[in-house]
């Protein structure tokens, strides 16, 4: 069993790791993990799964349904049945529909 320090050590580790939204304005999703920041914090601190700094317009949608918060993605069956367990806590949305946060690639030419 492991000592309640090491747990602490653990839950604390995992607290200063997780995204979570500073905001709850703009909303975007990760097109490849579907992790849910504001637009301004994907620009400024970039996708703590994906490691990449982005524009949000380019690699996330806005379109996306329900979230569900993960506290410990490895122990989590949310987590497992989403299969997000090798992912930072954070908040995931369930599903993301579309392709980028304007809803196509911008070419309305026919």
């Amino acid at each position: 069993a492991r000592s309640r320090s090491a747990m602490n050590d653990e839950v604390a580790d995992r607290a200063d790791n997780a995204a979570v939204p500073n905001d709850y304005r703009q909303l975007r999703a990760c097109q490849r993990c579907h992790l849910v920041l504001p637009a301004r914090q994907f620009e400024k601190e970039g996708c703590k799964n994906c490691g990449d700094r982005f524009e949000a317009d380019n690699m996330c949608c806005v379109n996306f349904t329900g979230v569900a918060a993960i506290v410990n993605p490895a122990d989590s069956w949310v987590a497992r049945w989403l299969g997000r367990q090798d992912l930072v806590a954070g908040c995931y949305a369930l599903e993301v529909i579309g392709d980028d946060a304007h809803g196509g690639d911008g070419d309305n030419s026919d």
